[in-house]
């Protein structure tokens, strides 16, 4: 979570970002999606408790935020950022721990569109319907892994859980340097 300073020289968690008129909105989301209890569909959820306990946490500009499997709250955390790195198991058929990248950009996607289903509704549909909304971003940053099992389960398998290092660099790779 970001955190702001106080006048009384305090520090308090930012408050997700819900327009850009709120006064703690921040720069950069990065949103976890997906579900902890069932395996590998908890890999943004790992991913972001890594970076709670990094130095992206102390940065003012960015939001850490876990949108569950919810696709509005996810769209709820981003609106009125800049922009927003979301992290989600993505299963396309690749080899499980296979790193895919997705960037919606203005309003569409780049290239593929992923497959992301959020309790039986697309988080690319999302998108598109919560643009009316909510202030989506002008560009989201997707990392989706591809999962090796979801099931019941509080455990990434082993070949997921050696991701986390990566997800977590390429994510500090798009953070712009920290602002002064």
């Amino acid at each position: 979570m970001a955190h702001t300073g106080d006048p009384d020289g305090q520090t308090e968690l930012a408050s997700t970002p819900i327009a850009e008129s709120d006064e703690n909105a921040t720069a950069i989301a990065v949103v976890a999606v997906g579900n902890p209890i069932m395996g590998d569909d908890g890999i943004g959820a790992q991913v972001l408790e890594t970076l709670e306990t990094s130095t992206v946490s102390e940065r003012s500009d960015v939001t850490l935020a876990n949108g569950g499997t919810t696709a509005f709250f996810a769209l709820e955390a981003m609106s009125g950022c800049d922009r927003a790195i979301v992290v989600d198991a993505i299963s396309t058929g690749a080899e499980p721990g296979t790193i895919h990248t997705f960037r919606y950009v203005d309003g569409a996607f780049a290239d593929d569109v992923p497959e992301m289903t959020m309790h039986d509704f697309s988080f690319a549909e999302a998108l598109q319907a919560g643009r009316d909304a909510y202030e989506i971003p002008e560009e989201v940053l997707i990392f989706g892994v591809e999962p090796k099992r979801i099931e019941m389960s509080m455990e990434l398998s082993e070949e997921i859980e050696q991701t986390v290092p990566d997800l977590v660099d390429l994510i500090h790779d798009e953070l712009p340097e920290r602002p002064p």
